[in-house]
This record gives structure tokens, sequence and C-alpha cells, in this order.
């Protein structure tokens, strides 16, 4: 805030006390693009209750309200006041709100001199502001009800006495925290356990304590509140077509079903790293589409073939490991119960056909044919399937570890790039021209040509391994909307029902969300082994002979895996 003089009591007027010079808080730069400029005169008038106020923050440094003096005598009325109405406030149910409390409060018992906002003479300055900006919040997919903030009259506040003073004061506080926590995706602080476990993201969250510092150490608490707003240039490019959709009354209520379809995409922003990675794969499952970005460009583009509808591929973002040629298959356990076991009861003819071999947890090779599958559990075991002709995983595959056991690869079923939904897999990603990929992260990590790619992919070691250096990010997203580089908008089925998911929360309607299975529990058998052997009258009938005339690699893969 903007310099002060605190007058000592018991000591000369003429002794002033001034404060120490801090510069503003940076303002984080887009990860992928700059971000788009404010909006033009006519998108803007299509709102009048909502103004389009971007801007970048100041460049000058600013004078601090934040320098101490040795004794609280000389403390502005308001700023003590604020003091003793936070020690004797009641603790919030809310966790998030709690934790604002328990900082505001230590902050202002640091504090000195004047309040933050509001002095014995009224509202400073930087309040406006402040409040101009949160009053602005439906401007960018947040919603301004849920600010309390002071009400004006004329500018200024009807009540002058120190209590009331107190209490605007720490309203402003409040509605700046929560707007903070609320612009960097607080408003669904857990998707992953409010929505679903298949969508594994967090809010991008500042410290309570240190928004109110940088608050504090600016004159422009305006330019600040922007700053926090997510940088991706498509959360900007979706705001500017998000404004143009908003009621001219500014109800909210009304929004249409085409304005939540924004909000929702842009609330999935507030979620999404801060940067995105200098060199990275974005996978966009509704559109069923993989981009490798370079410096904020697009440098590839190919399909990719995503989970069924009931094996999903998870929503998360991992560093990129290791790029594996001549990969070998370790069966997920999800196929290895639901899929293999079956088929052991009923004779094995999968582990026969792919070539699958079973292996005890410790690694030792052990023979599949010896064990009566009614009473032994698969999950004892391990199955893999070595490098080959046959492997489910082509000629390469990308790892990216996690609890999802999800990761991308080749596959022998090109066929399953054709169709316009490519929800095919148990939630693995199927990547179109996989080897061009691995081409170009392997240039950008070893600095390899395609010549040595491809001499390791025909003549080296299987299972070769080759171990990723360089931060290379690995997002999996789900946007069912986008703004392409031509300015034109496009939009994607919401296949998995994430969207339907967020625009239910925050319109409120928590009860209404239908969460699906946790994909992350134990996996159980969907069959009763010892009751599936007894109906086994033979071992050949696990395929019928009419369909073994017909059954390919494809049709097994496609049916049965499904990686």
């Amino acid at each position: 805030m903007g310099n002060f003089k605190g007058i000592l009591f018991g000591v000369a007027a003429t002794l002033a006390i001034t404060q120490p010079v801090l510069a503003n808080p940076p303002i984080p730069t887009a990860p992928d693009a700059p971000v788009s400029p404010a909006p033009p005169a006519d998108s803007a008038t299509a709102s009048p209750t909502v103004t389009d106020s971007r801007a970048a923050a100041p460049e000058t440094p600013k004078a601090s309200s934040t320098a101490a003096v040795p004794s609280t005598s000389s403390d502005d009325p308001v700023l003590a006041a604020v003091r003793t109405k936070l020690e004797a406030e009641q603790p919030a149910d809310d966790e998030y709100d709690r934790k604002d409390q328990t900082t505001l409060k230590n902050f202002y018992d640091e504090r000195h001199g004047e309040a933050l906002w509001v002095t014995a003479t009224g509202v400073k300055p930087e309040a406006k502001t402040l409040a101009s900006e949160i009053e602005n919040a439906n401007a960018y997919g947040l919603d301004a009800r849920d600010f309390k903030l002071p009400k004006l009259e004329n500018g200024a506040l009807a009540a002058t006495d120190t209590d009331s003073l107190a209490d605007a004061e720490i309203q402003y506080s409040t509605a700046a925290l929560l707007y903070v926590r609320y612009a960097r995706g607080g408003r669904i602080p857990d998707p992953s356990d409010q929505l679903t476990t298949e969508f594994d993201r967090r809010p991008q969250w500042i410290e309570p304590a240190v928004a109110i510092k940088a608050l504090a150490d600016t004159h422009e608490p305006d330019a600040y509140l922007r700053s926090i707003e997510p940088q991706h240039a498509q959360f900007e490019k979706l705001r500017q077509f998000y404004i143009k959709m908003l009621p001219k009354d500014g109800n909210l209520a009304k929004l249409s079903p085409a304005a939540k379809r924004l909000r929702a995409n842009m609330e999935m922003w507030r979620w999404m790293w801060l940067d995105m990675g200098d060199f990275y794969v974005l996978n966009n499952i509704p559109e069923f589409m993989q981009y490798v970005y370079k410096d904020g460009k697009i440098v590839r583009s190919a399909k990719i073939v995503a989970g069924q509808l009931d094996k999903q591929s998870t929503i998360f973002s991992r560093p990129l490991k290791y790029v594996v040629l001549r990969p070998m298959w370790r069966v997920p356990e999800s196929i290895m119960v639901n899929e293999l076991w079956p088929s052991l009861i009923r004779g094995g003819a999968l582990m026969r056909q792919y070539g699958l071999q079973l292996e005890t947890k410790s690694g030792k090779r052990v023979n599949w044919r010896n064990y009566n599958w009614a009473t032994t559990d698969i999950r004892n075991f391990i199955v893999i399937q070595p490098p080959g002709p046959k492997s489910v995983l082509g000629r390469v595959k990308f790892s990216f570890p996690s609890q999802h056991t999800i990761f991308m690869h080749d596959t022998p079923d090109k066929w399953m790039f054709r169709p316009a939904q490519r929800t095919l897999s148990h939630g693995c990603l199927r990547v179109q021209n996989p080897m061009q990929l691995a081409e170009m992260i392997l240039k950008e990590d070893k600095g390899w040509d395609t010549a040595k790619v491809l001499d390791l992919d025909r003549h080296g070691p299987l299972n070769n391994e080759i171990p990723i250096t360089k931060e290379i990010p690995i997002h999996l997203v789900y946007f069912t909307a986008w703004v392409g580089d031509n300015g034109k908008l496009k939009t994607f089925r919401d296949v998995y029902g994430h969207e339907k998911r967020i625009t239910l929360a925050l319109d409120g309607k928590w009860s209404k969300i239908k969460k699906g299975h946790d994909h992350l529990a134990p996996v159980k058998p969907d069959f009763n082994p010892a009751a599936m052997a007894a109906r086994v009258q033979s071992r050949n009938e696990e395929v019928a002979p009419s369909a073994q005339k017909s059954a390919t690699l494809s049709d097994i893969i496609g049916s049965a895996f499904g990686l």
C-alpha cells in the first residue's frame, strides 16, 4: 500500500516513520504462448455488467505498507479492532476457510501502523480497486456472488465507527484470499475425490500467507488478482468467448449450456501445471488427438486411441521417464483377473496364442499349466508378454509411471485409428506413428538422429529402456472446448462425463454427481472361479469353432485385452 506516517505518541510531531520500498510481486507468464490482449470494445459491450480488465502488473516498484514500528501504541484504531475481532472469531467449518482465518490473524498480529484496506478516516483507494476487480469475477468464469464485500455509498462506508470499519477491513481481506483460492481452482479442491478418481488433478494453490503479503506489497491489487488467473493462452481465448455468452443482466443463473461448457473448460485450466514445459506431449482425450509442443508451437499432431467408457484413460500429468524400444508387456492386474483368469480356467487359449508367460512375484518363471486355476488366485503371480511380432505394445512404449498404470504405446491394430470416437482400449493410449514420436523425443533428450533410433529399433536389445533425463511432461487432458489458431471455437463430445461433473459442482449440485467406480481400488474377480470351472465342459470352448475361423489378432486384443 502507499506510504504513510505513523506519529508516535509522546514523540515530537516532526518525527515521521517512513517505509521500505518493495517491488510488486512478479506475474507468471504463460507457458505455451503470450496471453491474449484485452477484448475489443464490441466484445466488452456484449455484457454491460462485466468489464474485461486484464492488464499487465505494474513494473515500477511500489512502497510497502507492512513496515513495523517499535510500539503498537501508534497503531490505527481500526487495526487494533481487527486484531481483537480475529482473535474472537469462531473457526470456520471449511478447512480452507480456517486456513485463511489463521493466515489473517497472523498477518494482522504482525502488522503495525494502519490496516491494509481501511483506516479511521475511511476506505483506502486500493480497497476500491480490489473490490472493483472482485466484482468483475464473472468475466473470469468465477461468480461474483461468492465474495462478500463491504457496501459503499457514494464511494464511502455508511458506518464510520471503529467496529464497523474493522468489519469492513476483514471482509476485504477475506474476499481477496477467497478470490485467490478460487482463481486457482479451489472451488473444487479435490477433483479426484469430489468428481471421480479418473480425474487426477489438483488446484494450483497459492498459500494464503503468500497472497496476503503480495497484496500488501502492491498499490495495484487488481493487477495481482489478474496475475493469479491461469496464464495459459487457451484459457484467455476461451474467456473471450465466455464473456460474449454472459447474460446481459449479469444473472449467472441464466447461463446457457454453451457458456457452462466454456466455464467448465476454463475451470480445468485452473488445475493444469503452471509451467506446461518447453517441450511436452498433450493428449486431449475427447478429441482423440495428441499434440507435441516445442516452445509453445505444435510440432506434431497424431491420432490416439483412448480407454473404453468403463475403462477410462485417467486425466493426469507426469514427466516421461523411459522410451522403451522392442518393449515387454507386463499385463495389468485388471486384465489378469477379469480376462486371463477365466481363459486359464477354460484351458489357457489366450496364454498360448499370445505367448504369455507366468512368473512369481519374485520373478521366477513357472508353467501356468501346472496349476488348478479353479482354486489358484492369479493375483499371486505376474503375467508378461515378451517382445515380438505378437506384442500388443508393438515397437515402442512411452513410460510415465503413476498409480494409474497408464502409458502410451504402439499397436499392431491400425484399424483402431479409423473410427471417429476411439474409446477402444483398457486405459492406455495407442499412438499413431509412434516411432516418429520416439525419434522426436530422443532427439530432444539425447540429440540422437533418426538413423540411430531406427538401428536400435531393429537391432538393439529387447525391452530396451532408454531413460529420459530432460523434463518432458506428458499431459492427459480433457478439454471439450478449444479455440484453434484460426480463432474458431471447436467442441468435442463429453465422452467420459467429466464436463458434466464439473458443471454440476460449479452449479452447487453436488448430490447429482455420479462418481463411478474407484479405479484405484483392489481388483476383484467379477466371476466365481470354482463355479466357472464347474461349467466348463471342454478345454476348447473358450472360442467357439465358428469364431475360431474368423478371429484375428485385432479381434482378440480389441475385445479381450484392449490395452
